[in-house]
């Protein structure tokens, strides 16, 4: 039961420092000031879409995932230079949460050997 309650304090904090993290890099990309919560709910389905199929042993979602992102949202018309970075953010935001949905994944499967070390700490 403890390693579900750690599975789900470490998703809600990476969430948390993910939604800072890239607001911070959307205001220099895009001179933005507010906080956009319709990206940030977009993001955490997509982590969470891409942690389920990994999970239950379905890799052939990240395929699908960036096929479907690749269809979806490169720009190929360059008239003011903003293509480019435009491409780079979301290439980089990604990768991002792809990584983000391994580290879940890992967590996940690891949780047993995360609660014992944790006892094990505890009890010393």
């Amino acid at each position: 039961m403890i390693s579900i309650l750690i599975i789900a304090m470490l998703m809600v904090i990476s969430e948390l420092i993910l939604a800072f993290l890239f607001s911070l890099i959307a205001q220099q990309y895009y001179k933005k000031s507010e906080i956009d919560m319709k990206s940030i709910s977009r993001g955490f389905i997509e982590r969470l879409f891409l942690t389920i199929f990994m999970f239950n042993g379905i890799p052939h979602a990240l395929t699908f995932f960036s096929a479907l992102k690749l269809a979806t949202r490169l720009k190929h018309d360059d008239k003011n230079g903003e293509t480019e970075k435009f491409n780079n953010y979301y290439l980089i935001g990604n990768m991002v949460s792809v990584t983000v949905s391994l580290f879940y994944v890992c967590i996940w499967n690891h949780a047993g050997d995360i609660e014992n070390g944790i006892n094990r700490f505890l009890n010393k």
